[in-house]
């Protein structure tokens, strides 16, 4: 299997740690430099509002401060990362904001708020967006899972069980749906992860990418949904995943960063941030599933 060279590799380090964002440099330092948890905590603290919700532009493409479903499953996969447990105050707020913000009627969390129309974001931000129910509530239920000693007994089963009955007969094909269904599923116990697992498997054969020749557009990459050789659906795209880390390989940009394949339409000026704070996160997440794959000289 190829591998990103030396140089690359240090010329992703050295974008990361002079150009992304303050927090994915520390989750970086983290991750690959034997760096603080503590360090990691207090940038992303700085997202983290009094009601324990995440928001603050800490998904780049919507930037109002108010707290939203989607950015709170951002800080909590975070948290979860640097191994911070039920006994950290960010993850307490957090999930109690989760509990609060539950809406009994659709069974799940609203992805964004009101306010998202109050700052600049992508155009598909808008408000009322017709987003499939797993995103983020599948995310958020597995994240509950997680974290289950700060959730009611009782709620978690009730929830997981929609989940469960969702995702058997309502799921989508969404590309977006499909990363939180197997986001999900992660957190799930064995028993429960076994009634779901084909039709993950279906939605994810529907919803990856498999022509390297569309690679370059805004979609799924099978390394997206297959971050190491532990995921459960591994042999269902083993034969992908050479061909796609030549992709990752070869679309580095000069700068060491890997760039979206999307772009706002709107707000262009402010996209240029939101670009670059992208270019971090991406940067990022290739170099840790680079690393699953033993794919980094």
């Amino acid at each position: 299997m190829e591998k990103l060279s030396t140089e690359q590799y240090q010329s992703a380090v050295e974008f990361l740690t002079t150009k992304a964002r303050p927090l994915e440099k520390a989750l970086f330092e983290f991750e690959f430099e034997n760096g603080s948890r503590s360090r990691v905590l207090e940038e992303l603290k700085m997202y983290q509002n009094e009601d324990g919700g995440f928001g603050n532009g800490l998904e780049p493409d919507f930037r109002c401060q108010a707290s939203s479903a989607l950015a709170t499953t951002i800080g909590l996969q975070h948290m979860i990362r640097i191994g911070a447990d039920e006994s950290e105050p960010m993850v307490q707020k957090a999930i109690q904001y989760a509990l609060q913000t539950f809406d009994e009627d659709r069974m799940g969390w609203e992805i964004v708020p009101e306010e998202v129309e109050t700052a600049p974001r992508a155009i598909w931000w808008n408000y009322g967006g017709d987003w499939p129910w797993g995103n983020p509530s599948a995310e958020m239920t597995g994240l509950l899972h997680y974290y289950k000693g700060l959730v009611p007994e009782n709620f978690l089963r009730k929830l997981t069980e929609h989940a469960i009955t969702y995702i058997n007969h309502f799921a989508t094909n969404d590309h977006h749906e499909a990363q939180c269904l197997v986001k999900f599923i992660n957190e799930l116990p064995a028993e429960d992860a076994a009634k779901i697992a084909e039709r993950v498997r279906e939605i994810a054969q529907h919803s990856v990418t498999t022509d390297p020749e569309k690679w370059h557009d805004y979609c799924l990459l099978p390394l997206q949904i297959v971050s190491s050789p532990k995921s459960f659906l591994y042999e269902d795209f083993k034969e992908l995943i050479p061909a796609n880390i030549h992709h990752l390989l070869r679309t580095q940009a000069a700068d060491g960063s890997y760039k979206p394949t999307w772009d706002w339409g709107q707000f262009e000026d402010v996209w240029e941030t939101a670009k670059q704070e992208w270019s971090g996160v991406l940067t990022l997440d290739h170099l840790k599933t680079l690393r699953a794959f033993n794919a980094i000289s």
